[in-house]
């Protein structure tokens, strides 16, 4: 039996497991680099405010069932090329900074006693679920590169087209 990856603690874990790519990441996806580098930044936008969100129906809606459809399943699965709304292009850090940046993000995050701002999809959600999201978001990420991250029970493609 796999272990979910549900939290900060066993996400950076996976992501210390995960062995660098030694040239060309698998077909389809992004070097290990950005994907970390990508959900970093929406660990930072969940406490600086993501630069554009989706509509407040969408989000009250279609992103609040998506949420509570991965939160309950303890998975996500989503279009792991898709940058975040608002995400800037430009430079790439290498592997070491990106995941120096990362754990200095969830550090912040785990210090954080304020209000959180709302997720561009899934609207405002509490500190532990937003944990739980961040974990799931980089899991699905490193799939790709290993270590296995168990398959959602029920798939909703009608919703993760959405996102």
């Amino acid at each position: 039996m796999t272990m979910a990856i549900d939290s900060f603690t066993k996400a950076l874990a996976a992501l210390r497991r995960t062995p660098a790519e030694g040239g060309a990441p698998p077909a389809g996806a992004w070097p290990l680099a950005r994907a970390i580098h990508h959900v970093t930044l929406g660990v930072e936008y969940s406490l600086d405010g993501y630069p554009v969100l989706r509509s407040a129906l969408f989000r009250a809606t279609v992103g609040r069932i998506a949420a509570a459809r991965f939160l309950r399943a303890g998975v996500m699965r989503h279009d792991c090329a898709k940058p975040l709304p608002g995400e800037p292009e430009g430079a790439l850090p290498s592997l070491d900074d990106a995941q120096a940046r990362l754990e200095a993000a969830v550090a912040r995050f785990q210090r954080h006693a304020g209000p959180l701002a709302p997720h561009f999809a899934f609207g405002v959600l509490d500190k532990a679920r937003y944990e739980r999201v961040h974990a799931m978001h980089l899991a699905d990420h490193l799939r790709v590169y290993g270590p296995p991250v168990p398959e959602p029970e029920v798939s909703h493609p009608e919703l993760l087209s959405a996102l």
